[in-house]
């Protein structure tokens, strides 16, 4: 279709214009209708919105199913840790606060600077 070398390409068994004869040095090659790989991806995406298909690099799924593993993995120690800080906070909250002890209060004498021996 392109006229490219890219492999692999795909034989439709379409013949253009005529068939070929057999005893010919390359019997397929004047009117067989091939596809390159990269055209046939590019027709695809063309029609693919039509057909409601999305095309993905390979691995892209998995890799896209492992981070949300994680995320998931993750969030589930962190509410963990959220629950395990507000029962804590409760705790806290149901101990009466100690009142604060009064300072000790102590009788002393103002000196005068000349009454203080250094």
């Amino acid at each position: 279709m392109c006229r490219s070398i890219n492999t692999p390409t795909i034989d439709t068994g379409i013949d253009l214009d005529h068939f070929n004869s057999p005893d010919d040095v390359n019997p397929s090659a004047n009117s067989r209708f091939y596809i390159c790989a990269d055209c046939a991806m590019e027709m695809a995406r063309m029609v693919s919105t039509s057909r409601n298909i999305e095309f993905t690099a390979a691995g892209f799924t998995s890799t896209l199913a492992d981070m949300n593993q994680t995320l998931a993995d993750s969030n589930i120690r962190l509410t963990e840790r959220i629950e395990e800080l507000e029962s804590a906070l409760r705790t806290v909250h149901s101990i009466p606060a100690v009142p604060k002890e009064a300072p000790v209060k102590k009788s002393f004498k103002v000196a005068a600077p000349d009454e203080v021996e250094i």
